[in-house]
């Protein structure tokens, strides 16, 4: 029955959708811990901010790079 289900197009073309609204609102928090990133490099002066900073632009891109390749697969 299961199997039955995942088989119609519909269902299918529901989920595609459904998981590329998720990346795109995980590229939504990426962009806001950029954001807090910035805030705390602001407010916090520490040696590891530009290492935080690096970590967060690679998660970033990494977001954006998932949301165009299911995008692009899917």
């Amino acid at each position: 029955m299961f199997s039955s289900i995942l088989q119609d197009p519909t269902i299918l073309l529901i989920l595609k959708y459904l998981l590329i609204v998720c990346v795109g609102l995980y590229l939504i928090f990426a962009i806001v811990v950029i954001r807090q990133i910035t805030v705390m490099k602001n407010t916090l002066l520490t040696t590891f901010s530009p290492v935080l900073q690096i970590a967060g632009y690679l998660h970033l891109a990494l977001a954006a790079f998932v949301l165009l390749l299911f995008i692009v697969i899917l």
